[in-house]
């Protein structure tokens, strides 16, 4: 229920001090006394820090919750203020403040509170969110609006962009298929302009199995009689309708820049065969509509991967058949729900989950543009919602937080030494190999807290037996060990990341690492053998933010991410040449604790996922940076809704 208080919060960073000053203004409606003011945001206020102006009597990592003191009687046109001075962040970033907020009255009623962006200093201001401006092709480039670069290319002439491009009628039943995937692609992609494939009249586009041609490369010819496109197989003949399409749609807004070829030879291949990019789905729930949407634009940028982390301490998506518990309980957050408000969730339930139905047409599409769709679980760690949803999973004998995540969640790891933590896993696993045909299942690994099940008499019996003692790490490796089995016996292998290699890590053969904190890590991975993804933080992680302005939204724990920072990286440069094999591809990620804002998703993700699009197709050499600015705003973008 909620009642007609109208209630701002205004926050403010002193970065002199080091304070939080959090203002509770009444705009209007009577006097409120005995109420508690709930806030989520990116921050963290140490449980034991001195607070000025209120009690903290909740907390889970970033939900706070802040008691009026006693007497206090707040009327409207007044403000109740808040400070704390020891915070898990230095706050760079206007992002990092309170995100939603709500009043808990007297009676159990909530009142919603608008939230107004975080000052520094007291300085206003407002969000930087613009994309990155049109700049002019540069002398002496291709005149083609195509991303990624291709491998070669020399062109000349001029064709006439007004009509579609078609295909020939004698096409094979490959090239057939990835061109009726492309014309659809484009139509959704570019709904509103004229289209860029058609049937009947028009460009036409021959075309000729080469078997030489694999791995997704292509070759397209321009000459008077017209156009010929040669592939080895679908992802080959697809990826040439992209760069034909990008072609014509260029040519057609940019006339004076771009142009369709009337003579000339596009050689093209890809540099890895990883090109991928990761989205957390926990943090924030995605609508089908904006994973379809996201595929998309993943597509038109020859990307073959999707990485979707399916759960997280905040919440679980993925319905598991036999274990309602976990969707029913956990997939919503709220006030009066198992989970809280958390990252900018209102006090309304609010949240969703996938069916199975769901997971599948979703690889269907993926499918359909030449996507493999990597279903992740983490585990061991990042496990809240699941014990608290499902107890059992729990040893009874752990009966006291002792330790805590990263983000300050308690106690969040499944433990190995539970028999119960099998059964739930076998039951998940065969779930994800009935709905995921991919070869890779992410079994997570990451940020395991130190001091993990010390204090679980049935782990300390476990790791006793092992190894003569009880190391987290050691037990994390048998955990992980033992998963890796678990995915054998199914036919998959299993992909986690860099922290898995700890404690003794896993069997090398199959197993394949994504390295993220940053790029060195994923050297010193390949020396230990393991087959290796590059993620690197301080490069491809979008949800960082793309300047060290204030007003520029987004995290930096990892630092700043300019466009530049994510184009100029160069995977495996350091690298020795014996372990190069080992280096599988790239991705970029994208964390969704700030994502709860409407419009920061297309901010944060584009053009940046271009640049690394680039550099996981193109080789080195044809990298040109300047080049790349004048063609991504034709790029497309695609935008998520605020759920």
């Amino acid at each position: 229920m909620q009642n007609s208080h109208a209630c701002r919060l205004l926050t403010n960073w002193d970065a002199d001090r080091g304070v939080i000053e959090l203002s509770l203004e009444l705009d209007q409606g009577e006097p409120i006394s005995g109420a508690q003011l709930a806030t989520t945001s990116l921050f963290r206020i140490h449980p034991e820090c001195r607070i000025e102006g209120a009690t903290l009597t909740d907390q889970l990592s970033n939900y706070h919750v802040f008691a009026q003191p006693k007497g206090m009687q707040l009327l409207a046109g007044e403000c109740w203020t808040i400070r704390a001075d020891r915070l898990s962040h230095v706050l760079r970033h206007y992002s990092y403040g309170p995100k939603s907020a709500h009043l808990i009255l007297r009676d159990g009623t909530t009142c919603p509170v608008t939230v107004e962006p975080m000052t520094r200093n007291g300085v206003p201001g407002e969000p930087d969110w613009e994309r990155l401006e049109q700049t002019a092709l540069p002398k002496g480039a291709a005149p083609l609006s195509v991303i990624p670069a291709p491998f070669d290319a020399e062109v000349a002439g001029r064709r006439n962009t007004a009509p579609p491009l078609v295909l020939s009628p004698e096409a094979s039943l490959a090239a057939q298929k990835a061109f009726s995937a492309v014309r659809a692609l484009a139509c959704r992609l570019f709904a509103n302009e004229e289209p860029l494939f058609g049937h009947g009249t028009g460009h036409t586009i021959a075309t000729a199995d080469d078997p030489a041609l694999h791995g997704g490369a292509y070759e397209i010819a321009f000459d008077a009689e017209g156009i010929a496109l040669s592939a080895g197989d679908e992802n080959g003949f697809r990826h040439g309708f992209i760069t034909l399409g990008q072609m014509l749609r260029g040519a057609r807004l940019r006339p004076d820049e771009f142009i369709v070829p009337a003579t000339g030879m596009i050689r093209d291949q890809p540099r890895f065969d990883w090109r991928g990019t990761h989205l957390d789905v926990a943090r924030q729930f995605y609508s089908m509509q904006d994973l379809v949407d996201f595929l998309d634009c993943l597509a038109w940028n020859k990307l073959n991967r999707f990485h979707i982390h399916l759960n997280d301490d905040e919440a679980w998506r993925l319905e598991i058949p036999g274990w309602p518990a976990l969707t029913e309980r956990t997939a919503f957050r709220g006030d009066g729900e198992l989970l809280p408000p958390l990252l900018g969730s209102p006090a309304e339930r609010a949240g969703g989950f996938y069916t199975g139905g769901d997971m599948r047409a979703l690889v269907a599409h993926g499918t359909g543009l030449g996507i493999e769709i990597i279903p992740e679980i983490d585990i061991p760690g990042h496990c809240y919602c699941v014990l608290r949803a499902l107890p059992q999973l729990s040893d009874p004998g752990e009966n006291r937080i002792y330790y805590r995540s990263v983000q300050y969640f308690p106690n969040n790891a499944l433990n190995p030494a539970v028999d119960a933590t099998w059964t739930f896993l076998g039951d998940v696993f065969d779930t994800l190999v009935d709905i995921f045909p991919a070869r890779y299942i992410h079994a997570g690994a990451d940020e395991v807290a130190e001091g993990a099940w010390l204090e679980s008499p049935l782990a300390r019996t476990l790791g006793e037996k092992l190894f003569g003692k009880v190391e987290t790490f050691s037990l994390q490796s048998y955990f992980l060990k033992r998963v890796q089995e678990m995915l054998r016996e199914r036919g998959r292998d299993i992909a986690v990341w860099e922290e898995a290699a700890l404690g003794g890590g896993l069997e090398v053969n199959g197993a394949l690492l994504v390295a993220w904190k940053e790029s060195k890590s994923g050297r010193a991975l390949a020396q230990q053998g393991y087959q290796v993804v590059l993620a690197p933080a301080e490069h491809y992680y979008l949800d960082m933010a793309r300047s060290t302005e204030w007003w520029e939204p987004g995290a930096s724990w990892a630092g700043t991410v300019t466009l530049r920072d994510t184009y100029d990286y160069e995977p495996g440069s350091d690298w020795p040449d014996e372990f190069r094999d080992k280096l599988a591809g790239v991705q970029t990620c994208l964390w969704s604790e700030n994502l709860a804002t409407p419009g920061l998703f297309a901010h944060l993700v584009y053009p940046r996922i271009s640049a690394m699009a680039e550099t996981a197709w193109s080789a080195s050499g044809r990298k040109d940076f300047d080049r790349f600015r004048a063609i991504q705003d034709l790029m497309p973008v695609s935008h998520r809704t605020a759920i």
